[in-house]
């Protein structure tokens, strides 16, 4: 069934953020290139290839950037450019907005009349394990609330790698309905775990790999839980994240 909604907030505006659209190589060009070298194939080669991921885009993307969206929601029937806001959450857009508008697109791409739906938060620098669909649905049986927890930070300037469990971390999904949708929006992912009772869960399998870049100000090796590893194999890379 294709009622999984992956979200990703991919280039709204923060209050108080520098322009991602300014200087020689822009914020924006790196975000893209980025996703699309890293991120787009773990979507494509999912094992369970039922889900939409919804990317929400700043309504005033400047060409050529927005063409560069245009063409990956051509190649990819499974994205959904919404192109409804310019701002993000808490800077001119309401959780009960944000809320609406992603069913509101749910109900034109769905094919099934289920009322039962899924929701992620994914960013456009996070790689899913091809087996993440698969397993969020299984998930989500269990507890309508789950955070995944086990994981890879890679530093891809210094081709570092560190093996993490990050049980209140950001791979929050819900599972609710239609007529009363609750989004991994309604706090941030750690109180989504400790006040809304969502379950850590620990596999034995990496089902994430976030990327640290330079440019993402929180997320560096240095500050996120866990351990360096050696470096995976290009074969464990391309097997479990379809990266070439």
């Amino acid at each position: 069934m294709d009622n999984h909604i992956v979200s990703m907030v991919f280039n709204l505006n923060f209050k108080d953020k520098p322009s991602m659209y300014e200087g020689e190589n822009p914020w924006i060009k790196q975000r893209l290139d980025m996703f699309k070298k890293y991120c787009i194939s773990a979507f494509t080669n999912q094992t369970d290839p039922g889900f939409h991921l919804f990317l929400f885009c700043d309504t005033h993307t400047p060409s050529p950037f927005r063409e560069e969206l245009l063409e990956i929601e051509s190649n990819n029937n499974f994205i959904t450019i919404i192109w409804d806001y310019s701002k993000g959450l808490g800077n001119g857009i309401t959780k009960e907005d944000f809320k609406a508008t992603i069913i509101k697109y749910y109900l034109k791409v769905r094919k099934n009349d289920s009322n039962e739906v899924i929701c992620s938060r994914f960013e456009s620098d996070d790689i899913p394990e091809i087996r993440y669909n698969e397993f969020v649905k299984i998930a989500t049986q269990s507890s309508p609330i789950v955070s995944l927890g086990k994981g890879l930070y890679w530093d891809i300037n210094t081709n570092q790698f560190l093996d993490s469990v990050f049980p209140a971390g950001p791979f929050i999904s819900v599972k609710s309905t239609i007529d009363n949708f609750n989004s991994p929006y309604e706090r941030n992912h750690h109180e989504m775990v400790t006040i809304k009772g969502g379950s850590p869960i620990v596999t034995e399998e990496n089902l994430w790999i976030q990327l640290v870049h330079g440019k993402n100000m929180w997320n560096r090796l240095d500050r996120m839980p866990g351990q360096l590893i050696d470096k995976p194999s290009d074969e464990y890379l391309k097997t479990y994240f379809a990266y070439e």
